[in-house]
């Protein structure tokens, strides 16, 4: 069924969008022909967007790795050192600020001691997604991954079947200064052996990492372990930890399973039962969008009608409920004085079934449409609307993998709709994040009552909180370089039917604006291999500003970004 602006009237999911989202308007004056608002208070700040937040994730999973990131050394593919080119092209054009390895449920069946070395020599492994893992890529392909791209390393450490001695020993390896340190003014300089191996195998300066997540998912496949148990190994991994900079450590400890708040706090009741709390930097949240089966489509990435599209986006908007039910949790539990830990929403995006792989072995690959756009739009967004509580967000994954920046198979490359929003979405980085209130009809969810498939990292509460999409949602910014300069990005939702909205700015005006827009008459556009642009940004249609305001259109099924210069 192919959903186009003409034929969408028809759909049943757009029988009732008369329900507002917001309350009163916050400006009284008569708007003209808008049918939203959108009222913006630079006078609120929420706090300052996190460049953090618009990071990414590999994982030894399918062709992630090998064919995605890695082609090898001696490959005809334009590489460096081995690294797949396109692929550092693509993550330096978002400016990707922090890439997290190896995994994933992969991280806690991983030796990193196996990849290390002269590449002839290091073991062949079972992965734990059933693949062979040669490792090839390792450790130090993994730092040069980083340093090619210019973003820092995030280590995800296998705590379910290391013990404690080999976390200390990969920061130690990762961190310690090379060559001769002085220990104290008694005795002699030494020679640190872990970070001579280090030097050994090509490194001698330190990789410096300060991000680690202890653990992974360790509610499931990083041990089956409960909250409390959990807290215990998170505190005796993380005892006395070897620092080597004055930069501290930032730990993140295994959050809970999609919107699981009980396990946040008992985790974090556990936690504060012991007065030792070292370097407790962040929460790992992992919240997956998986829309409800139904007889049209069984979770497909190509194959959905209306009913589908709206529900998917209704129930990827809940991950503003995950931020602020776990944001609640933490400040609950948290005793006075101690430094507030913050989110890191380390995996999340939209998860479908195997149809639109691009081979058997590139498990979890999958189409990426205008719905996983407006996805990433409305996810981004929530963060940025949340800038004081997510610190850290890691989009799953980077290439070949669930929600997609990119495809490579051998030769071949090309970017998704996702890539472009990450793009657009770059002049919020490092802002201040604003209050902006939206006014508009929402749209109600057709399939609000049906179940989602059983699995971790999806919504499973109320589902009243799955009953309405907005019709219209955004977040604002101001440059921290010029307070003139304001940034407002917007979806709109709806298949068929543009929305203008009038935009009034508090306590000034607006002078001018520009606009850049992603929209497609069919909301299953996507690009591929042989049609590798068919999806991609344009210029914005502007309207003229007058008094101060303006009543902006955005296309149907669109995400907007508005460079608004104040009067």
């Amino acid at each position: 069924m192919k959903i186009t602006r003409r034929n969408a009237l028809k759909s049943s999911a757009l029988a009732a969008t008369a329900l507002a989202l917001r309350g009163p308007r916050l400006f009284s004056q008569a708007s003209t022909a808008a049918d939203a608002h959108i009222d913006i208070v630079p006078g609120e700040p929420i706090g300052t967007i996190s460049p953090e937040i618009y990071s990414h994730f590999i994982e030894h999973l399918g062709g992630v790795i090998y064919d995605g990131v890695w082609v090898g050394r001696d490959s005809k593919i334009p590489n460096t050192n081995g690294i797949r080119q396109a692929f550092i092209d693509a993550m330096k054009a978002v400016q990707a600020p922090v890439l997290r390895w190896p995994g994933g449920c992969f991280a806690d069946s991983y030796d990193w001691r196996d990849g290390l070395g002269a590449a002839a020599n290091r073991p062949a492994r079972a992965g734990f997604w059933g693949q062979e893992d040669s490792n090839q890529y390792g450790l130090h392909e993994f730092m040069h991954t980083c340093k090619a791209i210019g973003c820092k390393p995030y280590l995800a450490a296998n705590m379910r079947s290391l013990p404690a001695r080999d976390f200390y020993q990969e920061i130690e390896y990762c961190n310690a200064p090379a060559g001769e340190v002085p220990t104290n003014s008694h005795s002699k300089p030494v020679v640190n052996s872990l970070a001579a191996q280090r030097a050994a195998n090509g490194d001698p300066e330190p990789f410096n990492v300060d991000l680690w997540g202890v653990g992974n998912e360790s509610w499931g496949c990083g041990g089956n372990l409960v909250a409390e148990e959990y807290a215990a190994m998170f505190r005796r991994f993380t005892a006395w930890t070897p620092g080597f900079s004055p930069v501290p450590l930032r730990f993140v400890a295994v959050g809970p399973n999609g919107d699981d708040v009980d396990w946040t706090r008992r985790l974090f009741k556990s936690l504060y039962s012991n007065s030792e709390r070292r370097h407790l930097f962040g929460l790992s949240v992992h919240y997956y969008t998986s829309g409800s089966p139904t007889a049209f489509a069984e979770g497909d990435a190509l194959k959905f009608g209306p009913d589908e599209f709206y529900d998917l986006l209704t129930r990827g908007s809940i991950m503003e409920r995950v931020v602020t039910d776990h944001w609640a949790a933490i400040g609950n539990t948290q005793e006075p004085g101690q430094p507030k830990v913050k989110l890191v929403v380390d995996e999340w995006g939209a998860w479908y079934s195997k149809s639109t792989q691009i081979a058997p072995e590139y498990n979890l690959s999958q189409q990426s449409t205008m719905r996983d756009a407006l996805l990433t739009g409305i996810t981004l967004d929530i963060f940025q609307r949340h800038a004081d509580k997510v610190a850290v967000a890691n989009v799953a994954q980077s290439i070949n993998c669930i929600h997609s920046l990119m495809w490579a198979s051998e030769d071949k490359f090309m970017v998704t709709p996702t890539f472009h929003v990450f793009q657009m979405y770059l002049p919020h980085r490092g802002a201040q994040a604003v209050r902006a209130e939206f006014s508009a009809p929402g749209i109600r969810n057709p399939l609000a009552n049906a179940p989602i498939p059983v699995g971790g990292n999806s919504y499973t509460g109320s589902l009243e909180a799955v009953k309405l999409l907005a019709g219209l949602s955004g977040s604002a910014s101001i440059s921290p370089t010029n307070a003139k300069l304001m940034t407002l990005t917007v979806v709109n939702p709806h298949i068929d039917r543009p929305v203008t909205a009038e935009i009034a700015v508090a306590g000034t005006g607006i002078a001018s604006y520009t606009g850049t827009v992603l929209a497609e008459d069919d909301v299953h556009a996507h690009n591929d291999f042989e049609h590798p642009n068919a999806v991609k940004p344009r210029s914005a249609a502007t309207a003229a500003v007058a008094g101060g305001r303006v009543a902006h259109t955005f296309p149907a099924a669109s995400v907007t970004t508005l460079q608004i210069t104040l009067a």
